[in-house]
């Protein structure tokens, strides 16, 4: 089985966001606004008692198993443009940079399998549908995955105040990567020992940093000029 959400208010937005559910699980005949071609079975509270353990008001819904790609999507789609996170954590800063990445026309994101979040429920609800029509890649290896887009002529490009350009200046060559960092580390060192350049976004105010998702939504739409 899926992973699961739980309670009224939950199975509404999931329903509502259009996240992909395998089936919704209710006590009593459907209250809510389904689509007629999502599934629907009624059951006994202990029932869904069994199914979870959490306070479900009588509402369950169960997430289709999300479908990930692999590296070798990427090399064969060749896509001029696409986003690579590195340790990420933040379900909120992942399906904001999904959706920003949606908007700016990005179809390809790699994240690695270990520190960083995957993608969750609240990932998908958060990028309002976003996520649809983005190949999420997951790979062992960000470092392996790294040497091998370089290997295949694609250029990598990392947020960071180290030896960095402002973003605004840079002329990006494509075939290309964006790499954006953790939420307080920013990229780390051996990713930015691989980075072709590094770029920056210029700040004028007191503020010194940013959300990594709004970062993210400034420097794709840089890209995109």
């Amino acid at each position: 089985m899926g992973k699961l959400i739980c309670g009224k208010n939950s199975v509404q937005d999931a329903i509502k966001n259009e996240l992909p559910l395998a089936k919704v699980y209710l006590l009593k005949s459907p209250v809510l606004k389904i689509n007629k071609n999502m599934k629907v079975q009624i059951i006994s509270k202990k029932e869904m008692d069994k199914l979870t353990r959490e306070n479900h008001q009588g509402f369950v819904a169960e997430l289709k198993e999300f479908n990930y790609y692999t590296l070798e999507d990427i090399l064969r789609d060749k896509p001029e443009r696409f986003l690579i996170l590195d340790r990420v954590q933040d379900p909120h800063n992942f399906g904001a940079i999904l959706r920003s990445a949606n908007a700016f026309g990005i179809k390809h994101v790699l994240i690695a399998k270990d520190r960083q979040v995957e993608v969750t429920p609240t990932v998908l609800k958060v990028s309002s549908g976003g996520y649809v029509g983005i190949k999420v890649v997951r790979v062992d290896s960000m470092q392996t995955a790294i040497k091998k887009l370089k290997d295949s002529g694609i250029w990598i490009y990392a947020t960071s105040l180290e030896k960095a350009a402002p973003v605004s200046q840079v002329t990006f060559n494509t075939p290309m990567a964006l790499v954006i960092g953790n939420e307080g580390k920013g990229v780390s060192k051996p990713i930015l020992k691989q980075s072709d350049q590094n770029v920056y976004i210029p700040m004028e105010g007191t503020v010194q940093s940013l959300n990594v998702s709004v970062a993210t939504g400034i420097l794709l739409s840089n890209l995109s000029k």
